[in-house]
């Protein structure tokens, strides 16, 4: 993604006609469903916008937005995505936010940029088969070095593969290294993994029975299997704990500016926050919020360009081209 910098490619960033309709914003989004409809139906009860929103796996939709972007034809209004390397380097392609309600009480580290902020946090946790582990809950992991346990030696563990969301899976390869040495990859790799796509596809296999354990997945990724009553439960999360960063911006280029600075404005909010956060993420505007998880102390954030770097080299310890 930081090849994607738009310097050159034709992008008419910051050249909104404010053409788009005002009573309808498109997101771009990728948080999960069950979240997302929440903020949409909420949002449109307070304001009157309609809310389209659009959500596929980071990179996919990150690339989608750029290539509208650069060919000058832009469609989202708001995009939130997971690639801080894609937010800094593209910052001048979005609105700064430093003047919008509600932005002041969100703390330093939470604003990625001026224009990027992150309205929740989602440490990594690993799911596991309530069924497979009925009457053996001893057995869980308690940490990451007894994912290496012969127990689950076999295809048992399902690994989203690195390779689809690649600088949140390098973040999180990097702590592991650092903590538990290179090594850890290459004996993960021997416990013969089952690779998913991403942890949305592994919570599906694990629902369906396929699989122990599934490293890993989101207090948010169980929302949907709750409500059917699938049994699948979380564990950790485990030091070093390296978590989902949902970052937020406004395109220059959005069709309705307006009605998307009033979406975030609406994120912002102690009602917008509750939504995003109640019993799944950590909000920036910590326990004032009802529901909010409690920022691990364990939580390490990795330069993602440093650990994108080594990317190649963790592949190829996990056996992965």
């Amino acid at each position: 993604m930081a090849a994607l910098a738009l310097a050159g490619c034709g992008s008419s960033a910051g050249s909104n006609d404010g053409s788009g309709d005002p009573s309808k914003i498109t997101v771009y989004s990728t948080m999960i469903p069950a979240v997302q409809e929440k903020l949409a139906a909420d949002f449109e009860e307070r304001t009157g916008i309609e809310v389209d929103w659009t959500r596929e796996q980071s990179s996919a939709l990150t690339r989608r937005f750029h290539e509208e972007t650069a060919a000058g034809k832009p469609v989202a209004d708001v995009l939130t995505m997971n690639e801080e390397v894609y937010a800094v380097d593209n910052a001048s392609m979005f609105e700064d936010l430093s003047d919008l309600e509600g932005m002041e009480a969100i703390p330093e580290e939470w604003r990625l940029t001026d224009q990027t902020f992150q309205p929740t946090f989602a440490p990594q946790k690993i799911a596991y088969s309530k069924e497979k582990f009925a009457g053996r809950e001893d057995e869980l992991p308690q940490d990451w070095s007894d994912l290496l346990d012969p127990r689950f030696k076999g295809g048992k563990i399902l690994f989203a593969d690195p390779r689809t969301n690649q600088e949140l899976s390098s973040k999180h390869l990097y702590a592991l290294a650092e903590s538990e040495g290179e090594q850890f990859l290459a004996d993960f790799a021997a416990q013969e993994l089952t690779v998913v796509p991403s942890s949305t596809p592994g919570m599906e296999e694990l629902a369906a029975g396929n699989g122990e354990l599934l490293a890993y997945s989101y207090d948010m990724n169980l929302l949907a299997y709750e409500d059917a009553g699938a049994p699948i439960g979380l564990v950790g999360p485990f030091e070093p704990v390296v978590g989902l960063s949902f970052y937020t911006q406004i395109p220059k280029d959005a069709p309705n500016v307006e009605g998307a600075r009033a979406w975030v404005e609406y994120l912002v909010s102690p009602e917008g926050q509750q939504i995003i956060n109640d019993g799944v993420g950590v909000s920036p505007l910590g326990e004032d919020i009802p529901g909010s998880l409690t920022m691990p102390e364990a939580a390490v954030n990795p330069d993602p360009a440093e650990a994108l770097a080594k990317l190649p080299d963790y592949l190829d310890l996990l056996g992965l081209e």
